[in-house]
């Protein structure tokens, strides 16, 4: 759930997979297990995703959707 969360920010910003893997400084299939949520985030990875997707960390656990 969280992943998705993730996923539909990262679309309604219109930012690519690619773009926001290479401002976290990782792989793209390393992104990819993100929005899949197969992996934890450390909290300064976190830190890095939400300043590029533009939101404050709270917008991840909101179920408006």
């Amino acid at each position: 759930m969280f992943g998705l969360k993730i996923k539909e920010i990262r679309e309604q910003s219109n930012l690519s997979k690619e773009y926001v893997a290479i401002q976290m400084e990782i792989t793209i299939n390393d992104y990819n297990k993100i929005e899949k949520g197969k992996v934890d985030l450390k909290l300064s990875k976190l830190d890095r995703l939400v300043k590029i997707l533009g939101i404050k960390k709270s917008e991840l656990f909101r179920l408006d959707y």
